[in-house]
């Protein structure tokens, strides 16, 4: 099993979107791998060192799973009522391996 961050970036006007949001949750909540879901907030202050971050969409959203490969995560995610709507702009999905934390299952043999 890995832990797989799922990346979106939303329309910048989401009011189709949001009609579906129900829908979308309810497919999020059934996911037995689920981790933790949710929108990056609007009006806070984003700050970035390194980069300049101004060319970032305002609207996406970051998912964590555990899923047993990138191939799943990829089959599974293309239910999402977002993703068959049309509404994710944009889908980054990347195998995470956090060393620290609460979803670490031997924290000494993670690299930091």
């Amino acid at each position: 099993m890995g832990i797989f961050a799922i990346q979106y970036t939303y329309p910048e006007d989401m009011t189709e979107q949001l009609k579906i949001r129900p829908e979308h949750r309810e497919w999020l909540t059934g996911l037995p791998g689920l981790r933790a879901a949710g929108m990056y907030q609007a009006g806070h202050d984003e700050f970035s060192e390194g980069e300049e971050t101004v060319e970032e969409p305002p609207n996406g959203a970051l998912i964590v799973v555990e899923a047993d490969s990138l191939a799943d995560v990829l089959t599974t995610f293309e239910d999402d009522p977002y993703w068959v709507g049309g509404y994710v702009l944009r889908r980054v999905v990347r195998e995470w391996n956090p060393p620290l934390g609460p979803w670490v299952a031997d924290a000494s043999q993670g690299n930091a």
